[in-house]
C-alpha cells in the first residue's frame, strides 16, 4: 500500500511538474513583454535605426524612422540614388529612381496595411486588444531545435500572421504571414536573431526574410537612437517637379 502510495505521489508530481511549464496565452504574452521592455518602450516617441540589407551578395545601407503614432520612412542607397517609401497616417507614398522619375508616387493599396504594422513601434502584439486585434493560442512547437509558444494573430485589416515565441527566453524567434503581391499569395517569413540589450530593451539586430521558403533578404542593423528629434515634414508627400517650359521662339 505505502508502495501504491509514493507510486502515486510520484506520478503527480511529474504531472505537476509538467504542466508547471504549460503556459496560458496571456502569461506567455506577459512574459514577452516584461524581457522585451515594452513598459518603457511605450514611453519612447521616435526610433532611428541604421544598418545594411543584404540581397544577393549586395550591401545597401538603409535608414528606418518610425515615429507615434503611425509614421514611418525607410530609405534604401542603391548604386548612389536614394530609394523612399513613407506611411503617413494611412497615407503611403514611395521614390523609386529606377522608375524614371524622382516625384513621388502613391503606394499600392496592398502595401499599406504591412506598412501600417511596420509604423507601430511596439509591434502588433503589444496590447492587441486595443489595437483591434484578435489572437488564437496554437500551443506549443519546435522550431529547429528550439520550444516555442504560438500564436495566430487576426490584425484589425482583416490578414494574419503567426508568432513563435521561445518558450525559455520568451523572443520571437520567427514570423509567419501570407502576403498577396501582384494578386498572388506568397509565404513570408521573419526569423530574428541576435538579441541586444539597448537602454533596458531587447531587440533583434538580424533580421532574414524568406519568400516561399527562399531566402529573399538579411537585415543587420548597425545602430539604434530613441527619442531623436524629427520634423513631422519628414513624412509628407512631396510636391511633383515643376518643368519649365520654354517658348518656342517665332
Amino acid at each position: 500500500m505505502k508502495r501504491l502510495n509514493l507510486l502515486i505521489a510520484t506520478l503527480l508530481i511529474s504531472f505537476l511538474s509538467v504542466n508547471a511549464q504549460d503556459l496560458t496565452m496571456d502569461e506567455v504574452l506577459e512574459n514577452y513583454y516584461e524581457v522585451m521592455g515594452f513598459e518603457k518602450l511605450k514611453d519612447i516617441n521616435t526610433v532611428v535605426m541604421t544598418g545594411k540589407s543584404v540581397n544577393q551578395g549586395m550591401e545597401t545601407p538603409f535608414t528606418v524612422t518610425t515615429v507615434r503614432p503611425n509614421k514611418y520612412r525607410l530609405e534604401i542607397e542603391i548604386q548612389g540614388q536614394k530609394m523612399i517609401q513613407v506611411y503617413n497616417s494611412g497615407i503611403g507614398w514611395y521614390v523609386a529612381p529606377w522608375t524614371g522619375t524622382l516625384d513621388a508616387q502613391d503606394l499600392p493599396a496592398e502595401q499599406l496595411k504591412p506598412m501600417k504594422r511596420q509604423a507601430d513601434i511596439d509591434g502588433p502584439l503589444y496590447n492587441y486588444k486595443e489595437k483591434g486585434h484578435t489572437a488564437e493560442f496554437l500551443g506549443k512547437d519546435d522550431l529547429e531545435g528550439s520550444e516555442v509558444y504560438k500564436i495566430k494573430l487576426t490584425y484589425d485589416d482583416g490578414d494574419a500572421g503567426t508568432y513563435f515565441i521561445d518558450a525559455e527566453n520568451f523572443v520571437v524567434l520567427k514570423e509567419e504571414s501570407i502576403m498577396n503581391m501582384r494578386g498572388q499569395e506568397i509565404k513570408s517569413e521573419v526569423l530574428y536573431s541576435d538579441f541586444k540589450p539597448i537602454n533596458d530593451m531587447i531587440m533583434p539586430f538580424s533580421f532574414q526574410i524568406l519568400m516561399n521558403g527562399q531566402v529573399s533578404q538579411t537585415i543587420n542593423v548597425e545602430t539604434v537612437d530613441y527619442d531623436s528629434k524629427i520634423d513631422m515634414d519628414f513624412f509628407e508627400k512631396p510636391a511633383p517637379t515643376k518643368v519649365e517650359v520654354k517658348e518656342e521662339q517665332k
